[in-house]
């Protein structure tokens, strides 16, 4: 049985781990048979998802369990029975090979980005701090002006170079990794595409990130006196680290959700639209009919 993340999303107003908040089940507004999930079954539940998103893959009775328990909450929040009070609602961030695929494409891309682009990011910085410094002491303040404007128009246009590759490079990673957790049969298709649609966008704001964080490694050591290769290797770290960084940040924040989520709306109220399009008669047909 498949849980797709719009049935995870919906139980937000029934499903949670405790963080601090007692679960207890609030008094029952509907039918006695209205099915009745336990505190310890949700948060089992929620543990399990924490560790999907790291790339976990539950063998087949765990996963079982975790369908059981969401379509359990998903049938007490339509049947207007038990609500149980909690703090967040499952995940909708890709898990298994999907979250494997996310993770592996957000430190490539760093990676990459940071060995190509960790050494001009670091001199824009060296020079707009060097012309923002010296206009600052000749009392120019204009021509420092001036320097943090370039020096913010180089850096967005090299972001935003970081920011296509990334992304291109994301969305790769995350068709393949996709692929294979919907052929494995714990997700659909619709899902797989929302999971994509939402990498392809982290991995552009990642990018970006990793030209920072990528550039002020580098910029550090540099001063430090340090050249040549390790300069590169900690170039590359950096983006890798930041990249990850902010991909953390995008998840949790949930814009990866609302994408997601967004993504597969769209799908779904297409292909209900084209289920719904009847066809109407030919004329010539209806004339024949009448005779």
């Amino acid at each position: 049985m498949q849980v797709t993340a719009s049935a995870s999303s919906s139980l937000q107003a029934v499903s949670g781990a405790l963080n601090n908040t007692k679960l207890a089940p609030l008094p029952s507004k509907g039918a006695q048979d209205t099915p009745q999930v336990k505190p310890a079954d949700i948060e089992w539940a929620n543990k399990l998802d924490s560790k999907m998103e790291w790339g976990y893959v539950p063998n087949a009775d765990e996963q079982e369990r975790y369908n059981q328990t969401i379509a359990q909450l998903k049938s007490v929040r339509d049947g207007g029975g038990y609500a149980y009070q909690d703090t967040r609602s499952f995940s909708s961030n890709p898990r298994g090979f999907s979250a494997i695929g996310s993770l592996v494409g957000r430190t490539l891309a760093g990676g990459y980005i940071g060995y190509r682009y960790s050494n001009q990011v670091a001199d824009i910085s060296r020079t707009t701090f060097s012309t923002v410094k010296q206009g600052f002491a000749t009392g120019n303040i204009p021509a420092a002006l001036k320097g943090v404007a370039i020096g913010l128009k180089q850096g967005g246009a090299i972001a935003l170079k970081a920011g296509g590759i990334s992304s291109a490079i994301n969305a790769g990673t995350s068709i393949v990794a996709n692929l294979g957790e919907t052929m494995a049969g714990r997700q659909t298709g619709t899902e797989a595409v929302g999971n994509v649609a939402a990498d392809t966008v982290g991995g552009f704001l990642s990018g970006m990130g990793a030209t920072v964080f990528s550039g002020g490694a580098t910029l550090g050591l540099s001063l430090a006196g340090t050249v040549g290769l390790p300069l590169t290797i900690v170039g590359i770290a950096g983006g890798a680290v930041g990249s990850v960084l902010i991909d953390k940040l995008y998840k949790g924040s949930g814009l990866f959700s609302i994408i997601k989520l967004r993504t597969m709306e769209t799908i779904d109220s297409h292909q209900s639209q084209k289920g719904q399009t009847v066809t109407p008669a030919l004329p010539a047909l209806q004339n024949g009919s009448n005779r």
